[in-house]
């Protein structure tokens, strides 16, 4: 009776050693996933993945390797380093009961601008008795978008002009958004001007007093022609810290560019100032066609309202003819940033 049995028990784990080797037994299942897929230089965002085993049987020995791309730093505690980082491959060994899961996270940064891949996922998995193993590899098929980082070569105190200093056209009906109050009428104002029902209310004259800046809004024209990939970089730069500090002072701004910026229409808010940040981490950069053509185009579909934020590489005598063109069809000033001289 027991040899019966130990011949049972040694014919049900051949017969289940023997299904444990095929493919499909071993088929476990590996997800991947991001807290955030845009970030900036430096910032910290979790590579979170699942191991999970779909079948009756155990498997008892899983290696799980993520080979990262070099642009990736961990950022995990020296001892998480000491047992799961040898290079810039991560390394987890455990096993899985039927129907088990594993799951594991490693935060990372990034310090350069662009869309990079996180790797490779390599996935050792043995048979029940531990004899065979296979071997899978893979993309794990997650990407992080990384912007263009922050500059504080901008002197933005100059820009305060675009909402204070600036006077735009006026048209023969006054904007009620534009009104600020009420003063005394001097006999220099227009009749129109006169608000009867606020001279009834003082039994004295009193006009409408307007703003005729509260109305600005700001455009930002990119040039993106230039063979110096530095300068471009820090037009980037430039663009970003522009953008967000237009949103901090809750500018209404649009953007557009001669190369893969592309155009953004007039908006204010977050998601308008995300989508900007992730064409600037996606930029290649190049230029498509030149600024000249690009002032051209703004100048045809532009009453002459707005104010206007030139962003170019460098000086160059064809890109100052077009600022002097733009410059000659608005009511503002015109300021302009080169990526030549912010920081590096």
């Amino acid at each position: 009776m027991i040899i019966f049995v130990f011949l049972f028990t040694i014919v049900i784990l051949i017969t289940l050693e023997l299904i444990s080797r095929r493919d499909d037994v071993r088929n476990l299942k590996v997800s991947f996933s991001l807290d955030m897929d845009l970030v900036e230089p430096g910032e910290v965002f979790t590579l979170r993945y699942v191991v999970a085993n779909p079948g009756f049987l155990p498997v008892l020995s899983v290696g799980l390797g993520l080979q990262l791309e070099d642009v990736f730093t961990v950022c995990e505690e020296d001892a998480w380093k000491d047992r799961h980082l040898s290079g810039n491959i991560v390394d987890h060994r455990f096993y899985l009961l039927p129907h088990g899961i594993f799951s594991g996270k490693i935060r990372l940064s990034v310090n350069t601008r662009g869309m990079f891949d996180l790797g490779r996922c390599y996935m050792d998995k043995s048979d029940l008795l531990g004899l065979s193993s296979l071997i899978d590899a893979w993309d794990m098929g997650v990407r992080v978008i990384c912007t263009a980082k922050t500059t504080d070569a901008l002197e933005y105190k100059t820009l305060g002009g675009l909402q204070g200093n600036a006077s735009v056209r006026r048209f023969i009906h006054e904007d009620p958004s534009m009104l600020m109050g009420y003063r005394d009428y001097t006999g220099h104002e227009p009749m129109k001007y006169i608000s009867w029902f606020q001279t009834a209310k003082t039994g004295k004259l009193t006009v409408r007093n307007f703003d005729h800046t509260v109305g600005q809004n700001v455009t930002l024209l990119v040039d993106m022609n230039t063979q110096n990939r530095r300068y471009m970089e820090n037009c980037l730069s430039l663009t970003r810290t522009v953008c967000e500090q237009l949103e901090e002072d809750k500018i209404p701004y649009a953007i557009y560019s001669n190369g893969d910026l592309h155009f953004l229409r007039e908006g204010l808010g977050r998601a308008h100032l995300l989508m900007i940040l992730r064409r600037i981490g996606l930029s290649k950069p190049a230029g498509y066609y030149s600024f000249a053509s690009l002032v051209e185009d703004r100048i045809s579909k532009s009453m002459g309202l707005d104010s206007y934020i030139v962003i170019t590489p460098e000086p160059d005598e064809d890109v100052d003819t077009a600022i002097r063109f733009l410059q000659a069809h608005v009511d503002t000033e015109i300021f302009v940033l080169y990526g030549k001289e912010a920081a590096s």
